[in-house]
């Protein structure tokens, strides 16, 4: 077998599988915002996991090939794990899929014990958000070793290379997006509202640029800086479109979309700018230049982006935010540095033999395993909205409103964000605003929870605390052309989970470290070459 134009015709498949499983994402959300939740196989939803079965059999497969040709004596580099060698590449790619089967799993587990939620990051999504990830950069990778072969017939390798990074980055990015999302852009410390996508988007930008400047040089960065803008842009017109086309007759629009298209807005319009920047000025080499660059020219400062945080909080604390974006970037950087320079050894032809310890392995698998086979039986819930797993719909004096839970069912004691969406009415809604009614030994108990209008659409948030298990009343009031008016919803609220959630988040991050730290790990020892442990 030609093992090298396997991988080159694998690598094709890995692009164009990366590549519409982000775009399948990028109009998975913009589907939840703009017609609500729905079956498991939604287009969107196809569009994403569509790949994933003949990645992991093309994947399992070569480790097949491989060690099949080295027990026949053929040389083969990689890494060899209990009799099975194979690129680390192709192991990274394993990892990835098996962690977003885990996490599959885990967010099954996960809703039945909180319910079904509408955070991008969760435990169980960190799960299958970084395994996809590990997988694209595992991707990018086998790109690097194809351009070592240095194959004439090996076509297009800079645009593969290109594409792949734009994934990493795209993913990356989504990882962060409630950050950018006005429930959770402002968080309050020591007194201060801090903006918390400045600590992270452009630390993601950071990694990238890194990484594409170390691994592949500036025309490979130029590249990624063009195919960013382009499909970045045309985002916020081809995805409102498509939700349109892939509707069937079952689907209608919820109330205020087309709603804002937060994917295009992931990664900032100024990042070709400063790639051409980075390239003329050789910024990477001059880093107190560049860092601050990157975080001045993040998203929320970008004049497209919808919302003014800067306003919001105010020139003081949007200096700090800066500031410390910068702090963080700046004391991470060697680590970063480090990091990407030893996985670039997953592309030279290096050989290394790892015999896991069986009680190690056990253990990780516990780890990852103790969570998920505890599960309860999962509760679906009809809804649709803003991401809503549980919409109500009522009457105020004429003036329908739906009530969106944003956590189905709601648990106790726990906040639970709520929307009331408004449909379009000649009427004016001044406030809106729950009160949730129970009764105690002193009588009855009113918790009221003011509103806040989103944007100029008639749609209102707030984050009501369910303090016990049980039958509860909730109140949906407004002031309507100057006329209190009140509806009332009777819900069932139930106990909290059987483990922590900090227990969950725990879990979830081990796995998530020991996936880059194994990534790390063994890209070292392929430096080292030819040792057996």
């Amino acid at each position: 077998m030609n093992r090298p134009k396997f991988l080159y015709i694998f690598a094709i498949f890995l692009t164009l599988y990366h590549v519409t499983a982000r775009i399948g994402l990028a109009i998975d959300l913009q589907w939840h915002l703009d017609v609500g939740r729905d079956s498991m196989f939604t287009p969107p939803h196809i569009m994403i996991l569509a790949g994933f079965p003949i990645c992991l059999l093309l994947s399992i497969y070569y480790v097949i090939v491989c060690s099949r040709d080295f027990r026949k004596g053929i040389e083969v580099n990689g890494i060899q794990i209990f009799g099975l060698i194979a690129p680390g590449y192709i192991w990274m790619i394993l990892i990835g899929m098996f962690s977003l089967t885990i996490g599959g799993i885990y967010d099954d587990y996960w809703h039945a014990q909180y319910g079904i939620d509408t955070t991008v990051l969760t435990p169980p999504h960190m799960l299958t958000l970084f395994g996809g990830i590990i997988a694209e950069i595992a991707s990018v990778l086998m790109v690097l070793a194809l351009m070592k072969e240095n194959n004439s017939n090996f076509k297009g390798l800079d645009l593969l290379a290109s594409l792949l990074l734009w994934t990493v980055f795209f993913h990356s990015s989504f990882l962060f997006l409630n950050y950018i999302d006005p429930k959770l852009a402002i968080t309050s410390l020591f007194g201060l509202d801090l903006l918390l996508h400045l600590l992270f988007g452009p630390f993601v930008t950071y990694c990238l640029i890194v990484m594409t400047q170390k691994w592949f040089g500036n025309k490979v960065l130029l590249y990624l800086g063009i195919i960013t803008m382009i499909i970045q842009n045309s985002m916020f017109y081809f995805i409102p479109i498509s939700v349109e086309l892939l509707m069937g007759p079952s689907h209608v629009y919820r109330p205020g979309a087309p709603s804002i298209v937060w994917a295009g807005h992931c990664i900032s319009i100024w990042f070709l700018p400063v790639i051409m920047l980075i390239i003329k000025f050789n910024l990477l080499n001059k880093e107190y230049l560049l860092i601050p660059l990157l975080v001045l020219s993040d998203v929320l400062f970008s004049p497209i982006f919808p919302i003014n945080y800067m306003g919001q909080v105010g020139i003081f604390s949007t200096i700090v935010s800066v500031a410390i974006a910068i702090l963080l970037i700046f004391l991470s950087r060697k680590l970063i540095h480090t990091f990407v320079t030893e996985l670039s050894n997953y592309s030279n032809n290096n050989y290394f033999c790892f015999n896991p310890r069986l009680r190690a392995i056990a253990v990780t698998i516990v780890l990852i395993l103790v969570s998920p086979v505890s599960a309860h039986g999962n509760q679906f819930e009809e809804g649709s909205g803003f991401d809503a797993p549980m919409r109500v719909q009522v009457d105020l004096n004429g003036t329908e409103v739906w009530v969106e839970f944003m956590l189905w069912p709601p648990k106790a004691p726990q906040d639970c964000d709520i929307l009331l969406v408004a449909n379009e009415s000649e009427k004016t809604i001044e406030s809106m605003w729950t009160e949730i009614i129970f009764f105690s030994e002193k009588g009855e108990v009113r918790m009221i929870q003011e509103f806040d209008q989103y944007l100029d659409q008639t749609i209102w948030f707030g984050k009501n605390y369910f303090t016990f298990s049980g039958n509860q009343s909730i109140e949906i009031k407004a002031i309507i052309d100057g006329n209190e008016e009140t509806a009332n919803i009777t819900i069932e609220v139930e106990p909290p989970a059987s483990i922590p959630i900090w227990l969950a988040w725990t879990l979830s991050s081990i796995w998530v470290f020991l996936m880059f730290y194994s990534s790390y790990y063994f890209a070292e020892k392929l430096r080292r070459g030819d040792e057996c442990e």
